[in-house]
């Protein structure tokens, strides 16, 4: 009863990403690779933010990857990739991961069978996301949003009034959907405003389109575990190619690591096994940082 349960509430998941655009994907019995690039093409008013939400892609992502078009005001007709294929980060595929270098969340589902992923909304400069290991501790739908002092203090040395208490309704910058994290004052939860999704942009908070949030609420339950992380720098596998995945690092943040040891990243993924390397691209990738995947070497 259990497995049919589950193989119910996954479809009911499957068409409510559709709504959403979230990417889900069966997880890779070989290697650690999952989606794949795309083109898309430039329509009157679009903005790279606009053109990423169509593909459950962020509007950082969308710049990485096209670094040379312009993010408010791209021409019509230009082509552009998606980048819409992803190296699953280094941690367990439990609960909920989110990586903050890429503004993206990893959902592995209970069947250890399937992922989703999501564009987030991460800490802006001077408010960042914290790292580390915590648990969804509460689930509100309609929330109520009590201000933090922090917050309040801000707005208020910028000239500017908030009510301590912001009560349910589609100006709550929680959205409909909220899931406490235990981490003092962070939440992941919808946003009425989602040109915020996929940039820095929160107080700390993880912000989500208000159609993936739902997908998540409805699939997690309390004591989900939650892995923030920053990994700026990520080596995949497929069959016997390998690949890098290089985004730019949250320069600001107290907790992250500028250094990656690629040698140990790659070795980690190879094992024992012989392999070649283009040191070369590698090195041009960490500089371009167009954060999706792209060929470094192979397995022989």
């Amino acid at each position: 009863m259990k497995i049919i349960y589950w193989s119910l509430k996954f479809t009911f998941l499957i068409l409510f990403c559709k709504a959403s655009f979230a990417l889900t994907f069966t997880l890779p019995r070989d290697g650690n690779i999952i989606g794949k690039t795309q083109m898309a093409t430039v329509q009157p008013n679009d903005t790279l933010s606009t053109i990423g939400q169509r593909h459950g892609i962020g509007g950082y992502e969308m710049m990485e990857a096209n670094p040379h078009v312009s993010f408010s005001n791209p021409k019509p007709g230009t082509r552009l990739l998606i980048p819409s294929q992803f190296i699953l980060p280094d941690a367990p595929r439990k609960g909920i991961v989110i990586n903050l270098s890429e503004m993206r969340l990893y959902f592995y589902h209970p069947d250890n069978i399937h992922v989703s992923t999501f564009p987030v909304g991460v800490g802006q400069a001077g408010w960042n996301t914290p790292m580390g290991k915590t648990q969804i501790t509460r689930k509100r739908k309609d929330p109520t949003w009590i201000v933090p002092d922090s917050i309040m203090e801000n707005h208020l040395e910028h000239g500017k009034t908030l009510s301590k208490i912001i009560p349910p309704g589609p100006t709550n910058p929680l959205g409909q959907y909220a899931l406490n994290l235990g981490l003092e004052s962070i939440v992941i939860h919808g946003t009425p405003f989602p040109r915020g999704v996929g940039i820095r942009s929160s107080h700390g908070c993880i912000r989500m389109l208000n159609a993936d949030v739902k997908v998540l609420y409805d699939n997690v339950s309390v004591g989900t575990p939650v892995n923030i992380l920053h990994q700026t720098v990520k080596i995949g596998r497929t069959n016997d190619q390998l690949f890098l995945e290089a985004h730019e690092p949250l320069s600001d943040s107290p907790l992250h690591t500028y250094y990656q040891n690629i040698d140990k990243l790659i070795r980690k993924i190879v094992g024992p096994k012989r392999h070649h390397i283009y040191w070369n691209e590698i090195e041009r990738l960490q500089s371009s940082a167009d954060g999706y995947p792209q060929p470094i070497g192979a397995i022989f």
